[in-house]
């Protein structure tokens, strides 16, 4: 089994989508049916058998018919059963497994270690892992869990695990079921139903009640610009700006109940010919009946799936059409194209809660010539929404965490220009380097005697001993906590090099209530005034924000008072459709904040984890980059092409950079040239952390920077040659040769990278005359351009595998 890792994000090019019906439907009786839902059960047989499960880890026992996982008071046990099925699709199915499972005293908070988690692999041999649905922690009667997986590719096969594993505690697992599921005749998917396919839509909104299994309706007009439907309410208005149509407004409840509803806007989209731009490097012949998205999955909105690009585009010969999110003003969202209906869509996924009954969007239509595909579509975003990828960081580098430069040997080698960590902010200041403040939105790390239980019953309790003697970490929990659908504070109960303890899910918004919240601990005049005001000790460059996306908080915070205080749209539970804030728009609202103050000062931002699945944060920040290890247990596994590019394309031309983490004691000389190869094809930093983030740091040991130092001078120079020239989208290049890949930085420098193992010879086709000269400046070798007509020209060139030039044109 493979854990998921943040090189294999959740991508999901949708085929078809989840249905199941809902005998509570709700009829359909106060507005005109666009797409009439289908209710259907599934007729296929459940592949998976009774004496097919093995032992996971330290394995299982059986009672009867059940399974169950008996960890104790031990939460370093593994313990799972698991179960592998051969599919060999001949064709992409969508999969559905479903299990149920009963909790005794389960320590921590929900995640992926108690869950009915899947792994898949397929045809052409590529995995997919991770597919989880978490169940709930604590003691618990039964509970039912399922997960829809809707893959891009036929699978060969899928293992299916029931685990419980990093938890104390006891679970039971019953009645798991995997089946593929076949669509009704007759019927397309769209948004995650089955439904009959309309003769014709219109251009404009719909909207469908999730929890109450209703089919996509129209509004019917009020007046102009309202319109009604099923106990809402939508104010809308078109906004044209040349060929750019904006389209804002806001949906409101007019029930008092708590609602969750998926509003969409579509464009019809007629004829035969189009093509689906997946990223920058992908587009496909729009198959018939399919549903294209791509998205990560989250424990929310109708069907789990939030896009991670804002914008969905689609291309029919030369001309394109695309449909974006503006992400200034985000919700939990879906863009897509439907084959099977015809249609270009956004779709938000909002909760409507008494406390907070209103959602607003803003999103956009557009048209782009399509010669490049998505980086076409891309490039035209940039136009439309040029603040978003403004750089402010004319001069970049690598990202030194936690440790001072001044003490690197010989530290003018390595490129140093970002500093997480303010300790020797002067020095930073006399030698050129930025410096970042840290805080980490979302958490609150709690330590805890070592003698203490590690329950969640014991953790509250020493979290109100402490805010009754005015810890205001403690008492900022009381205000800021989140809380679970049961209504109590969730906290996940970790022993890490930092904190042996609870952390506990924080709602970082600045628009929680209290006097001590988590934000005003973080943020608050008083402090803006100490680190940036006159009497400033150095001269602080702007605030670095850790874990941005959130990776040990919990997803959803049904708080009823943090409902009403929300700047952003609620969105609801994937499994109990109850309105909730969602994690990634508590990560907006704080970063919005702390940027809208630190731009105002001529300062900067600065955050860790991001872009990973959250399009919104780019637009606020002016560094971004991860930490990562492209070296699990001595295998070298680096992120993939489109994860690259994913990143690449959010940050635009604005400093990209990584940590690497991982066992340098395992990492030589050779696979760190690699890295640092594979860096400079996409213009990014290799930085280089620590194997457990705290402990070892790389630049604490002299041993391995030495023995690096030589590749440092080397290609940092050349990495920072190209970012700072500027990432473009459009390369006005083209390889032919599919894996070896060309970016194009500024109007001066291309990158060419050889994405496989053996050694390639490519043709570059350059859309221009030959340039009066031009070399490789990793080699310092001369290219040689030969014209092919008035305004092209080619070269060939040779990589080895994993191989990088960088032409100057």
């Amino acid at each position: 089994m493979r854990e998921h890792g943040i090189e294999f994000a959740l991508i999901l090019t949708i085929i078809l989508t989840e249905w199941g019906g809902n005998p509570m439907a709700a009829e359909t009786t106060e507005a005109t049916v666009v797409k009439k839902v289908l209710r259907v059960e599934s007729t296929s047989q459940n592949l998976l058998t009774p004496a097919g499960w093995r032992a996971w880890g330290e394995g299982f026992e059986r009672e009867g018919e059940l399974l169950v996982c008996d960890n104790g008071e031990d939460a370093t046990v593994q313990r799972g059963a698991s179960q592998t099925v051969e599919l060999n699709q001949q064709r992409p199915i969508p999969l559905v497994a479903t299990a149920w499972s009963k909790a005794e005293r389960v320590g921590g908070g929900p995640n992926s270690d108690y869950s009915l988690y899947l792994d898949l692999e397929y045809m052409d041999g590529e995995p997919l892992w991770g597919q989880v649905a978490a169940f709930s922690t604590g003691s618990h009667d039964w509970q039912q869990r399922q997960v829809v997986v809707l893959p891009a590719k036929p699978v060969r096969r899928v293992t299916v695990h029931l685990l419980l594993r990093r938890h104390t505690g006891r679970a039971w697992f019953r009645d798991p079921v995997l089946q593929e599921m076949a669509a009704p005749e007759g019927a397309a998917t769209f948004d995650g139903v089955p439904v009959t396919v309309p003769a014709k839509i219109s251009a404009g909104f719909q909207v469908r009640d999730v929890a109450a299994d209703s089919d996509f309706v129209r509004f019917e007009p009020v007046e102009e610009g309202i319109g009604e439907a099923l106990g809402l309410r939508l104010e809308s208005r078109k906004v044209q700006q040349g060929e750019v149509t904006f389209w804002e407004g806001h949906l409101e409840d007019t029930t008092g109940r708590d609602r969750a509803v998926t509003l969409i806007y579509s464009l019809p989209v007629e004829g035969e010919g189009w093509r689906w731009l997946a990223h920058p490097r992908s587009e496909v012949p729009a198959e018939p009946l399919r549903e294209y998205v791509e998205a990560g999955r989250f424990r929310a909105g109708a069907n789990g799936l939030l896009s991670r690009y804002p914008l969905a585009a689609i291309a029919q010969g030369p001309r394109g059409q695309a449909i974006a999110l503006d992400m200034a003003r985000p919700a939990f969202f879906r863009v897509g194209y439907n084959t099977g209906t015809q249609e270009l869509f956004i779709a938000y996924d909002l909760g409507l809660a008494p406390e907070k009954s209103r959602a607003d969007f803003r999103f956009c239509l557009y048209p782009f010539e399509a010669t490049w595909g998505f980086r076409s579509a891309l490039a035209r975003l940039y136009e439309i929404f040029p603040d978003y990828f403004l750089c402010r960081i004319p001069e970049q580098g690598l990202w030194m965490p936690f440790a001072a430069i001044s003490k690197v040997k010989g530290w003018e080698d390595f490129g140093f220009k970002f500093k997480e960590g303010n300790e020797e902010t002067e020095w930073d200041d006399a030698h050129g380097i930025l410096t970042f403040r840290y805080t980490e939105p979302m958490t609150w790390w709690m330590s805890m005697p070592p003698e203490m239980p590690r329950t969640l019953e014991a953790a509250l309790a020493e979290a109100r001993r402490r805010a009754d003697q005015g810890d205001a970490n403690a008492k900022a929990l009381l205000t800021s906590g989140y809380h679970n659908e049961a209504g109590e504070f969730p906290a996940r109960l970790l022993d890490t090099p930092w904190c042996n303890g609870a952390v506990w899910s924080m709602n970082s918004s600045p628009g929680v209530a209290g006097e001590v919240t988590d934000f005003r601990n973080k943020w608050n005049p008083a402090l803006r005034d100490r680190l940036y005001g006159p009497g400033r000790r150095g001269d602080l460059d702007g605030e670095y924000v850790d874990s941005s996306e959130g990776y040990v908080t919990d997803e959803l915070d049904f708080r009823r008072d943090h409902l009403a205080v929300a700047q952003t749209p609620l969105t609801f539970s994937l499994d109990t459709r109850r309105p909730a804030v969602f994690r990634g728009l508590i990560a907006f609202e704080y970063v919005r904040a702390l940027a809208e103050e630190v731009h105002g000062l001529g300062k900067l931002m600065m955050a860790n984890a991001t872009p990973g699945n959250l399009c919104w944060l780019a637009p606020w920040l002016d560094v971004m980059g991860t930490e990562t290890d492209w070296n699990p247990g001595k295998q070298w596994r680096p992120m993939s092409d489109a994860e690259l590019l994913y990143r690449r394309a959010l940050c635009g031309p604005k400093p990209y950079c990584f940590l690497m983490n991982t066992v340098f004691d395992d990492f030589p000389y050779e696979r760190v040239e690699k890295y640092m190869k594979r860096s400079l094809a996409y213009g990014m930093f290799p930085g280089f952390f620590s194997a457990d983030a705290s402990t070892g740091h790389y630049f604490s040991r002299p041993e391995l920077y030495d023995r690096d130092r030589p590749l440092f001078k080397k290609y940092v120079p050349l990495c920072k040659l190209v970012a700072e020239a500027g990432w473009q989208p459009i390369t006005r290049a083209r390889s032919s040769d599919p894996r070896v890949y060309v970016e194009r930085f500024g109007e001066q420098y291309l990158t060419v990278f050889n994405d496989s193992p053996q050694t390639r010879t490519v043709t570059l086709t350059l859309e221009q005359a030959p340039p009066a000269s031009s070399r490789n400046l990793v080699t310092g070798e001369t290219v040689t351009w030969s014209a092919q007509g008035e305004d092209r020209s080619q070269t060939t060139i040779t990589l080895e595998g994993e191989d990088v030039a960088v032409l100057e044109l």
